[in-house]
């Protein structure tokens, strides 16, 4: 493997080379990008989809940066192939580090999300409280509403 492929490529061909499975006549073989690429985006507990096309250049190591769902749909259908007494795949097996510090990154991207951020930040420790009271009723609120 190339020292210049970033680390999350290596661990995504990793994958690739030691989960497979058996075809018809028994000889185990490795899952290729499009039948992944395709599984992933049929996976019917989620609704991440990708092309065959960006799913290679992830596994290239020439697109480093895969949404934290694209992630997670991955880590999910390689643990779902992998043998019983495997780890468990995870997406921070894939990123090589902590996959909800790499969400809070994503949400914190979002503009306002920063601004209500920087906001709180600037708030004494009660009123932090108090907002954090307020976006619990919201929640429960919204989930009412679903």
């Amino acid at each position: 493997m190339s020292d210049s492929r970033p680390a999350f490529a290596d661990r995504l061909n990793e994958l690739f080379a030691t989960i497979g499975q058996r075809d018809e006549s028994g000889t185990w073989r490795e899952f290729s990008t499009p039948y992944v690429a395709r599984a992933i985006s049929e996976d019917p507990g989620h609704d991440t989809t990708l092309s065959r096309v960006y799913l290679a250049t992830l596994r290239s190591g020439s697109n480093t940066n895969p949404t934290i769902a694209v992630v997670r749909a991955i880590a999910a259908f390689f643990d779902r192939h992998r043998a019983a007494h495997d780890a468990p795949i995870t997406a921070a097996y894939l990123l090589g580090e902590d996959a909800q510090e790499i969400e809070w990154r994503q949400k914190l991207a979002d503009h306002q999300v920063r601004a209500i951020a920087m906001r709180a930040g600037e708030m004494s420790p009660q009123l932090r409280r108090q907002v954090l009271r307020m976006l619990d009723v919201l929640d429960e609120t919204g989930s009412a509403a679903d």
